[in-house]
């Protein structure tokens, strides 16, 4: 229970920096193996090249990956803001599920965005997360990329 508590608290940590508009990582919640999903699909399979590429795992995983990401959508949603659902403390050291929301305008059209988010995370024995993936609506992901491709 006490390693759950620690991780909530890292998890708000993370939130905290994202809705400051932080590129920055709380010590000790992914290292640089870590990988990311979205939809189930690693993000190296995004890249156009080979999942393999010494770059491309350079890119997609870890803290790299984290804030490759989260670079793109804070540049496709200026306001973004994330909250978590308060349904998500689990017991046991396996899987961990959360709910979280984001909201805010979309770049370009000012639209306002209010998406719901699930996320799965494996926890490692050292405590840190080593594969993060996120559910989003294809729709809402169709709306981020059209907002990410406008420039200022």
């Amino acid at each position: 229970m006490a390693a759950n508590a620690g991780l909530n608290a890292l998890l708000d940590q993370l939130v905290a920096l994202f809705n400051r508009r932080s590129l920055d990582l709380p010590d000790g919640l992914i290292d640089r193996r870590s990988q990311f999903r979205l939809n189930g699909t690693p993000f190296e399979a995004m890249l156009g090249r080979p999942p393999s590429d010494p770059l491309v795992l350079m890119l997609a995983r870890g803290p790299a990956g984290y804030r490759f990401a989260v670079k793109a959508l804070q540049h496709a949603v200026p306001d973004g803001r994330i909250t978590r659902v308060p349904d998500d403390a689990q017991a046991g050291a396996g899987p961990r599920d959360l709910h979280l929301h984001l909201s805010g305008h979309l770049r370009g059209s000012g639209d306002a965005i209010a998406a719901p988010m699930h996320a799965t995370l494996e926890v490692g024995p050292s405590g840190c997360v080593t594969m993060a993936d996120l559910i989003v609506d294809v729709a809402i992901l169709a709306r981020l990329r059209e907002a990410r491709l406008v420039q200022d």
